[in-house]
């Protein structure tokens, strides 16, 4: 049993690179952490919301994430913001995201 309501180190600065997704498991939650291009901290569930792919395994684009395996875009606040030949997303399409802070060579989640 792990509390949920609180802050957890979830890795070294040095570890989520500027370029790269990094996978960690925080309290079993599987999470994606990266930068985006001003160099913040981002983390979402390691999960596709359609198919339970794990983003960790896709394309950082921008600031956002693509999932490689059917290609859907998040942003890093979870929502689904483009999805091959779909013109409207349902807005249940999203994972969950979750705060972030780095301090003292740190990234708490």
């Amino acid at each position: 049993m792990f509390i949920r309501n609180t802050w957890y180190v979830a890795a070294w600065s040095h570890e989520i690179l500027d370029d790269a997704l990094f996978a960690r498991t925080i309290i079993g939650i599987p999470i994606v952490f990266y930068r985006t291009e001003s160099g913040a901290v981002k983390a979402l569930e390691d999960r596709c919301c359609h198919r339970g792919a794990p983003l960790s395994l896709g394309i950082r684009e921008g600031d956002d994430i693509r999932c490689m395996y059917h290609g859907l875009r998040f942003t890093s606040e979870g929502t689904c913001v483009e999805a091959p030949l779909q013109s409207r997303l349902p807005p249940q399409a999203r994972v969950r995201s979750f705060p972030v802070a780095e301090r003292n060579n740190w990234v708490w989640l």
